[in-house]
């Protein structure tokens, strides 16, 4: 990490580890890639009235229109992506507490 990125962290997060500092840096990029995820997640569930399982069973039994289908793609995405974001968010917090 560059001297400038370390200073302007530590600006920021004044303490001793500038390790510690970065982790809480990430922590809160993950928090706010997490609320963003979860507010897109409920964007679909508003749009179609049910949870995504729902919607992943209804498009393989009965098909879907090029929208849905789009939808559902990004839709999938997202929960993916926003479980990955919990588990670093976990492994960092994991990270602070050994510290």
């Amino acid at each position: 990490m560059s001297d400038l990125v370390k200073r302007t962290i530590e600006v920021f997060y004044p303490v001793e580890d500038s390790e510690e500092a970065l982790n809480k840096v990430v922590l809160e990029w993950l928090d706010s890639k997490t609320s963003k995820l979860e507010e897109k997640i409920m964007e679909f569930e508003r749009k179609y009235g049910i949870e995504f399982p729902e919607f992943d069973d209804r498009i393989k039994r009965k098909g879907a229109s090029f929208e849905e289908e789009d939808d559902w793609i990004d839709w999938g995405d997202y929960i993916e992506l926003l479980e990955s974001l919990k588990k670093y968010r976990r492994d960092v917090l994991l990270q602070l507490k050994k510290h």
